[in-house]
């Protein structure tokens, strides 16, 4: 029999092999990570909650699992692989307890209770349970297997506990977020820690502006030139540096070392490049890009292109077409590119011993080159002292910057003439500059989107719908992956109207903001009467995210309205007479607890005036 569990009446005991995860289930996919936990978990203090089963008559002899999906992926997973452990005892896998229901709706009334009831600790009681085992001397696997959550989240949760008391206490008291207590783990000592956090508490910092407060002076390692030096590097030249578990990065203390080895690795590079490769110079550029100064009176040259055999051109133009229309394999891609390269054939000799090029690192730390170029009028120049040629001042260009700014400009504005009808054109360009995640030095338009805030400032305070997170305009972008921008551009216009709509939809909508003021609110009630948008639909109101962060008076008003009860009644001076954490829960089941509803007597129209209740806040604005 299942260890650390006792049946009730109607609870009976099944083989594992009978046992499947029903469609009604509202947990239908599990994370790998999180089933190897749970069944670690189970391992060690057995299955404390029995799970829940439906008799589908369209499986006879089996029972579709409606309540308990992870505890049965956790199951199936110690039946096929073991726990592993030797401080476990795997439950008897022929005796499951399950509570069974031959009742439709009661299977689905069972799936959705679980669902709607099952609330994750609090931030901050989970970091003071894990923190008391700890004490105990139980290591972070201990921990996590007894918690069924990874052992990087535990060591996570306890690197929190090491923070200062007052800081605790405000995430305690919901007066910081768990990112800005995260964030106060990089503090170098307590009164820093404690300085920051005052600040942060009474100004309503985020998180970054408690990093930046608390690392003002030092370069982060996913810096692009701390990238291209690697730590090691830094480390064996005397640099120090300290770490943040939470982004996953490090703060280097000295810029000016960290300078000074990116310059000389550069120019290490340079050097290195130019006896490899022949050309008569390689120059380095200090940003992520080559600015007109940079290649100011030299003229760019270009490889001299190969014809490819009739068979290789026939291959190439097959392989580009399948890549155009997202069916190519790896090896095709590889095979692409091979090809790709030979047809765009390769400097001459006499390019290599007049000409140059440029060497940048990128915005991800990697040695990019580019060019070639030459001096428009280039002199013979005297060798330097390692075999390499001089620099030249550059002959002066035959039209002033000025001029050769205007030619650009009126090269710009020929082309948005043509365009400026084109508009199916133009919203072609636009979605599919959205959808690569490029920036505007990389990008035909010079727009900038920005995401509006819609996450809770409670860790899982709501779920967000995935196209809305999908379809964040935050950059990521590394040109050298990209390929040819026009065979892009290309593929996706292939897509269709559809397909770019909601492109520009998911996109755009991630940049609409909220009623600002009185001249914009007539506006935002306009949208909601259009769309029929609810706050309702996405939130339900809940202890961490509202209730919680309202005065103890403010909490009995709202009792009162919501049971339609007077001020004098008993039953809210009952309330009233709780402690606060107990109200909030009180509330909180109001809103996602049938049987409290029941048991409180509430008619049909109260419990669907709860349905429609909102804040008074957000009353006007909904």
């Amino acid at each position: 029999m299942n260890q650390h569990i006792e049946l009730a009446a109607d609870d009976t005991v099944h083989p594992l092999s009978k046992l499947y995860l029903h469609p009604i289930n509202p947990r239908q996919n599990g994370d790998p990570e999180d089933t190897k936990a749970m069944a670690a978990s189970i391992a060690i203090n057995g299955l404390i909650q029995n799970l829940a089963g439906y008799e589908d008559p369209e499986r006879p002899g089996e029972i579709g699992i409606v309540a308990g999906g992870r505890r049965l992926r956790g199951l199936q997973h110690l039946a096929k692989n073991g726990s592993g452990t030797l401080d476990s005892k795997e439950p008897d896998f022929a005796f499951i307890p399950v509570k069974v229901t031959s009742d439709p709706m009661v299977a689905r009334a069972w799936a959705g209770a679980e669902a709607a009831t099952q609330k994750p600790l609090h931030p901050a009681d989970e970091i003071a349970a894990y923190a008391a085992m700890a004490q105990q001397g139980n290591t972070p696997d201990m921990i996590s297997r007894a918690f069924a959550q990874t052992e990087a989240h535990v060591r996570k949760r306890l690197k929190l506990a090491d923070l200062i008391p007052e800081a605790l206490a405000a995430l305690r008291a919901n007066q910081i977020s768990l990112d800005v207590a995260r964030a106060l783990t990089i503090a170098a000592d307590p009164e820093a820690q404690l300085c920051v956090l005052t600040t942060a508490r009474a100004g309503n910092w985020n998180s970054g502006r408690v990093r930046q407060a608390l690392t003002p002076d030092t370069i982060r390692s996913d810096d692009r030139k701390v990238r291209y030096i690697g730590l090691t590097h830094y480390q064996a030249e005397g640099g120090t540096l300290s770490a943040d578990l939470f982004e996953e990065c490090s703060y280097l203390h000295d810029s000016a070392l960290v300078d000074r080895i990116f310059n000389e690795k550069m120019l290490t590079e340079a050097s290195k490049l130019r006896k490899s490769q022949g050309w008569a110079w390689v120059k380095t550029a200090r940003e992520t890009w080559l600015s007109g100064n940079d290649v100011a009176g030299l003229q760019q040259i270009y490889p001299t292109k190969n014809d490819l055999p009739d068979g290789d051109e026939t291959r190439l133009e097959e392989l580009e077409d399948k890549e155009a229309h997202f069916d190519i394999s790896d090896t095709e891609r590889d095979e692409l590119s091979a090809l790709r390269a030979r047809a765009a054939g390769d400097y001459t000799d006499e390019d290599r011993e007049k000409g140059g090029i440029f060497v940048i690192v990128d915005r991800a730390g990697k040695l990019v080159i580019e060019g070639a170029y030459r001096d428009a009028k280039r002199p013979e120049t005297p060798e330097d002292d390692t075999g390499g040629r001089v620099s030249s001042a550059p002959a002066k260009p035959d039209l002033t910057e000025a001029g050769r700014l205007d030619l650009q400009a009126v090269k710009l504005l020929a082309l948005q003439t043509a365009m400026v009808d084109k508009s199916e054109l133009v919203l072609d360009l636009f979605a599919w500059q959205l959808q690569r995640a490029a920036p505007t030095y990389a990008s035909p338009f010079q727009i900038t989107l920005t995401d509006q805030t819609i996450a809770s400032s409670v860790e899982d305070g709501w779920q967000i719908d995935s196209r809305l997170s999908n379809g964040s305009n935050k950059t990521d972008f590394d040109y050298r992956k990209e390929g040819s921008q026009a065979e892009s551009f290309k593929a996706f216009q292939d897509a269709g109207k559809k397909h770019r709509n909601a492109v520009l939809t998911r996109h755009l909508v991630r940049a609409l903001s909220g009623p600002q003021g009185d001249h914009r609110l007539d506006l935002y009630q306009l949208l909601v009467e259009a769309t029929g948008a609810s706050v309702r639909k996405v939130w339900t109101p809940d202890g961490p995210t509202y209730f919680s962060r309202l005065k103890t008076d403010a909490l009995d008003r709202i009792w009162a309205e919501l049971l339609d009860i007077e001020a004098d009644s008993d039953q809210l001076r009952d309330f009233s007479a709780l402690k606060k954490g107990d109200k909030v829960k009180g509330l909180e089941k109001l809103f996602t607890d049938a049987a409290t509803r029941e048991a409180l007597g509430l008619s049909r129209d109260a419990a669907a005036a709860i349905d429609r209740w909102l804040p008074t806040e957000l009353r006007q604005a909904n």
